[in-house]
């Protein structure tokens, strides 16, 4: 609830009147000037009463392409990292072993500013818990990119806008502390502007450290062939402390109504230690004899950095809104594991060498170009046409030491490697929307080329090269039915493209048993969506549900193969995928101080490979709410929850989870300047549980872990300054959404 300046108005003007303004007489400027001279004076209101014009900002809203969530009017999300705030949002999940959903899809693209984080992308279960909530304003979920954006990405987008509007002055900022059981963080923000210019920044912190919380989990595992080794259960202990710095800063410069001039730069760093990591390990026979019992203790670190920048200028040619664009975006990422461990057998023989250490490291380069040109045609139409080229330069360098002790580590060639991916692409793209009466028509066309390969720079695997040729159409049909009610149907046809890591067939690993590799044979897949949408947006009760299915042939699927007790796990182009999904989400204002909203969504998905010949399929679905009360003495309180029923992969299940939270705040000072907010979430119990089980011919994995996710915090903030002009964006399209991100974003066993 905001509450806006107080009015006072004459008591004649209000008498009798059931509700006012019927009783008021509309007044012309020049009328009101006239009374004011008359009077020679402003009336005196001093001695009548006063009422309050209250008025509140939808958290959620959506159009049926894309929704929003804002998070600057969601007091429960205070002092939580971004990971908590998502599970909150409708069409995202979060699973209890922080992997990250869109409409049920592992494949979508992270922004931030409406631009690419690769990086963040690529590790966002682990960047994104350890992000403070505070450093981003809104949630935006792009479910239905147009010919506009790049092919790539069939679950969406997730668009995380740090940017704030606030009071007209010349400047405004923001202070931000949050101390809880689960993180510390800070948070600044400031924007100012001086005449043409306008310019904004923020920086965020958050650590874990004094605070570190342990995780275990359990995989037991049976190889129904083998005699001796018919069983092996593993127990993982491990400990995290980490760091998260980001910051960005954007610019903009209109030196005349024609010319706009804008540039942009982002930065985020996560250091983590491996502060414990102790896997303790049994092996048993099939009659029920121990056979093998180990334990390995392992210390390590893991890193990421994403750095991206960007400089744009827009012209515009006349005052119908006819412009060309010209942009330029440079991203560069980096991530780093490096785990190293010793092996100690007290039952058995030693198999495995006493000491170890495993490092991989990979970059990823990119440079982005493109020129957009828009003509709108009679207020009712309008043509959009560019060009995009994409340039990647990504390397990955693993490598295994292995010796009796620490300080006796030899390379092992055989299980090191230097990749170089190379990936060239070439796009050009035409769109257009109009209105007709009641009907708005959107469609496009998006033409891809693309130039890709792999070099081994070491090793004895042959470099190879392949182009890629994919046009990629999309249309909507959207009836209006009033202002507010439209019923959407819409058709897209998106691309995924294997990324470096799925690619990159050097084999890691943390636990001896336990292999991650990648196939760099994997190909492009094309995805078909067709959906169906009606919105209905009123003042009291608003929202919208959706039909939607989709097909994917020949997808990229993780899986699992074992090598006797082994597990191998790597990725192919062997699945087949159907889905069909209902989903929506209802917004209700019960009244000016408490509103209430419910989403959820279930679904059917079927998945069939050839090699390995394998099925599954399953009916699932989620649900949450939230809401908003506005209690006396201007007390805020907000909660939220939800559940999932799990979901399925091509060879197993992940069971599901829940999750709720509560807060209360409280503003202060001028123009609610200061903001004291109490939060709490999954506080009932000590730990969330997860579970799951894999399958494959010969083997079964039941895996199961306890994360100790409860957290209460207390968050204060400060607001000062009066601006509310906004950086301006010239609408460039930097934001590249065009490499799959199937599997687990982090990592398997870690954070």
């Amino acid at each position: 609830m905001k509450h806006l300046p107080r009015y006072a108005f004459p008591a004649a003007m209000l008498m009798g009147c059931a509700a006012f303004p019927t009783a008021i007489k509309a007044q012309t400027p020049t009328e009101v000037s006239a009374q004011s001279e008359a009077n020679d004076s402003i009336p005196d209101f001093t001695e009548l009463d006063e009422f309050v014009i209250t008025t509140r900002k939808e958290v959620i809203k959506s159009d049926g392409a894309k929704l929003s969530y804002d998070l600057d009017e969601d007091d429960s999300s205070k002092g939580q990292n971004m990971l908590d705030a998502l599970k909150k949002v409708p069409m995202v999940s979060v699973d209890g072993t922080d992997q990250i959903r869109v409409k049920g899809s592992t494949n979508f693209k992270i922004y931030v500013n409406g631009k690419e984080e690769p990086m963040l992308t690529a590790n966002a279960g682990q960047v994104l818990k350890s992000m403070p909530a505070e450093s981003v304003s809104k949630i935006e979920v792009i479910t239905e990119p147009g010919a506009k954006y790049d092919a790539e990405g069939t679950g969406g987008i997730i668009n995380l806008i740090t940017e704030r509007k606030q009071r007209k002055d010349g400047y405004t900022g923001s202070l931000t502390a949050s101390g809880g059981t689960n993180q510390q963080g800070l948070s600044a923000y400031g924007r100012v502007k001086y005449d043409k210019v306008t310019a904004d920044a923020n920086i965020n912190y958050a650590t874990n450290r004094g605070v570190e919380r342990t995780q275990d989990s359990t995989t037991d595992t049976y190889d129904f062939e083998n005699q001796s080794a018919y069983r092996l259960i593993q127990r993982v202990r491990q400990k995290f402390a980490f760091d998260y710095i980001g910051g960005g800063f954007n610019l903009s410069w209109e030196p005349s109504e024609k010319n706009l001039f804008t540039a942009s730069a982002n930065i985020y760093s996560v250091g983590a230690n491996v502060s414990e990591l102790n896997i303790f390990g049994e092996t048993w026979s099939q009659a029920g004899a121990l056979t093998a019992s180990s334990l390995q203790t392992g210390h390590g670190k893991m890193e990421n950095l994403g750095l991206s920048s960007n400089a744009s200028y827009k012209r515009t040619l006349d005052d119908k809104g006819q412009n060309i664009i010209l942009a330029y975006g440079f991203n560069l990422g980096k991530s780093l594991m490096q785990i190293g461990y010793l092996n100690d057998f007290t039952v058995g023989q030693l198999t495995t060498n006493s000491s170890e250490e495993n490092r991989n490291e990979n970059y990823n380069r990119e440079h982005t170009v493109t020129a957009d040109y828009t003509n709108p045609i009679g207020g009712k139409h309008n043509l959009e046409a560019g060009l995009k080229g994409i340039f990647r330069r990504n390397t990955g360098d693993g490598k295994q030491w292995t010796g009796l002790t620490p300080d006796d580590l030899i390379l092992n060639a055989d299980n090191s490697m230097l990749t170089r991916q190379l990936q060239d692409i070439y796009a050009v793209y035409a769109s257009y929307t109009s209105t007709f009466g009641k009907l708005g028509v959107k469609a496009g066309l998006r033409y891809e080329h693309t130039y890709m390969g792999m070099d081994f720079l070491t090793g004895t695997m042959n470099n190879y090269r392949r182009n890629l040729d994919d046009v990629v159409p999309n249309a909507a049909l959207t009836w209006m039915f009033g202002p507010a009610t439209n019923l959407r149907l819409a058709y897209q046809m998106r691309i995924n493209r294997p990324g470096i890591e799925q690619m990159n067939p050097y084999r890691f690993s943390i636990v001896s048993t336990e292999v991650r590799m990648g196939n760099p044979d994997l190909k492009s897949v094309h995805n078909n969506t067709l959906t169906l949408t009606y919105s209905n947006y009123g003042r009291i009760v608003g929202g919208n549900i959706s039909l939607e299915a989709s097909q994917a042939d020949n997808s990229i699927e993780e899986y699992i193969y074992y090598d006797g007790m082994v597990k191998y796990q790597t990725y192919g182009n062997i699945g087949n995928m159907r889905r069909i999904s209902l989903n929506g989400f209802l917004n209700w204002n019960i009244s000016n101080r408490f509103s209430l909203g419910v989403n959820g969504d279930i679904f059917f998905t079927s998945i069939k490979s050839t090699s390995p010949r394998q099925s599954n399929h399953s009916w699932d679905g989620t649900y949450g709410a939230n809401f908003s009360y506005m209690a006396p003495a201007r007390f805020k309180i907000s909660g939220y929850g939800g559940q999932s029923t799990g979901n399925i992969t091509l060879q197993g299940r992940w069971n599901g989870w829940y999750y709720y939270g509560l807060s209360i705040g409280r503003s202060f000072l001028k123009n609610d300047a200061l903001t004291l907010t109490l939060n709490a979430s999954n506080f009932l119990t000590k730990s969330t549980h997860w579970s799951g089980r894999n399958a494959t011919p010969g083997h079964l994995q039941i895996s199961k872990g306890i994360n100790p996710q409860w957290n209460v915090g207390l968050s204060v903030s400060w607001n000062f300054g009066h601006l509310s002009d906004q950086v301006k964006k010239t609408g460039a399209d930097l934001d590249n959404n065009d490499k799959s991100t199937s599997g687990k974003q982090n990592g398997g066993i870690g954070l």
